[in-house]
């Protein structure tokens, strides 16, 4: 098992290692190269519990907001690769965490119900 240390490492590294692609398409100018990537920290929330597993996924997405461009609806190709970044953050950072409270949590709001979260 992580230490703490290791599992807020483990987070940003997934944030980060789907992006090159995905937001570079989004936004167009930016180098696949200049990955962005944002801690997400959890040593407050107990992970057992379904109440720290919401709180944790509240802060990916927030975190997955932060790192996927903003795009208008009406831009739809660049929305729809918007949309593709956060769900994929998500999915990654939920997957790189052993917590099964985490997962349900996940499951349930993204429709994913008897889904594991890879």
């Amino acid at each position: 098992m992580f230490s703490q240390h290791g599992f807020r490492a483990a987070l940003a590294t997934g944030l980060i290692g789907l992006l090159p692609f995905g937001v570079a398409a989004a936004q167009g100018s930016r180098p696949p190269f200049a990955e962005p990537s944002v801690v997400v920290n959890y040593a407050d929330l107990d992970l057992g519990t379904r109440l720290g597993a919401e709180k944790l996924y509240e802060r990916i997405e927030q975190a997955a907001a932060q790192l996927c461009p903003r795009v208008a609806f009406q831009e739809l190709p660049r929305y729809a690769a918007s949309l593709r970044c956060r769900n994929e953050v998500v999915a990654h950072a939920v997957s790189s965490i052993n917590s099964a409270q985490l997962a349900a949590v996940y499951a349930l709001h993204t429709h994913h119900l008897g889904h594991s979260a890879v």
